[in-house]
C-alpha cells in the first residue's frame, strides 16, 4: 500500500502532466504499476469521470459527464447513478477492476454488463429495445 502522501504527490504529478487531456491521463495511468493504479482509481486523488475514462475510453453524455465529474473516485465502488432512460436507471461501479453498468428498474437489478465494452453494450442494449 503506497503512503498517503506519495500518492497525493504522484496523483498531483500525473494531472500536471496530463493538464485536463483525459486520453492523456489514462494513458499514464495504464502505465502505472497495477497496485499504485487500483489505488489511484480507488482514491479521492481523482474523480468518476477520470476513472469513467480510464476504463471505456469513451466520451458519456453530457448528463452523465456532469454526474460523474462531482463524485470521487471512491463512490465507484459502490454504483454511481448516472443517467435514467425510459423508467430504467444506470449506474456505473466497478468490482475488483472490471468496471461495469448495471441496469436497474428502481428497485432491481435487471442487466449487468462487465469489461472495457461494459458502456457501448449497455446503450445498445437501451436503445434496441430492453427486455424485462
Amino acid at each position: 500500500m503506497t503512503d498517503y502522501y506519495e500518492l497525493a504527490e504522484l496523483a498531483d504529478q500525473l494531472l500536471g502532466i496530463a493538464d485536463e487531456d483525459n486520453e492523456k491521463l489514462s494513458e499514464i495511468l495504464q502505465e502505472l504499476e497495477p497496485p499504485v493504479r487500483e489505488e489511484l482509481i480507488d482514491s479521492d486523488f481523482l474523480n468518476a469521470y477520470q476513472v469513467f475514462y480510464y476504463y471505456f475510453r469513451t466520451e458519456p453524455e453530457e448528463i452523465e459527464k456532469d454526474r460523474l465529474m462531482l463524485e470521487p473516485a471512491t463512490s465507484v465502488k459502490n454504483g454511481i447513478h448516472i443517467n435514467d432512460f425510459d423508467i430504467l436507471e444506470i449506474y456505473f461501479s466497478h468490482n475488483k477492476n472490471i468496471p461495469e453498468i448495471i441496469i436497474s428498474d428502481g428497485d432491481n437489478e435487471l442487466k449487468r454488463f462487465s469489461g472495457k465494452n461494459a458502456y457501448i453494450d449497455a446503450m445498445l442494449y437501451l436503445k434496441e429495445g430492453f427486455d424485462y
